[in-house]
């Protein structure tokens, strides 16, 4: 699996987690067109290659390293910051907000009205 990708003007460094890929990486990559040149290290997990411009490598390591970046999304806030609401209607109208009407309201009448109350009397 690519672990990280670098990206700069013309060249692009790859972390992989395995020599393994790495190699399979190296055999899949001969032929394509806009590949100039290929340095690794025999006994390390990286590998620099530098491309040519506006080619077809150019195009799939772009479109490798827009991959790879992970945002926080609505509902991954709705998971942190809910436990520290304590109001119900503020609960309501916050889980609406992120997560939508129907959603947030399901997720608020299950989560807040039946699932918690129910744990705590059992814990």
């Amino acid at each position: 699996m690519i672990e990280q990708l670098f990206l700069r003007k013309g060249e692009a460094r790859i972390y992989f987690s395995t020599i393994e890929e790495r190699n399979l990486f190296l055999k899949g990559m001969k032929g394509v067109e806009g590949v100039l040149e290929v340095d690794y290290k025999e006994n390390t997990r990286t590998m620099l290659i530098k491309f040519k411009e506006g080619s077809f490598m150019h195009y799939l390591l772009e479109n490798l390293a827009s991959k790879r970046r992970s945002k926080l999304e609505g509902e991954d806030l709705h998971f942190y910051i809910q436990p520290f609401l304590k109001h119900p209607a503020v609960k309501l109208g916050f889980s609406t907000i992120l997560l939508g009407w129907k959603v947030g309201l399901i997720s608020f009448a299950v989560c807040s009205m039946f699932l918690v109350p129910y744990l705590k009397t059992k814990f």
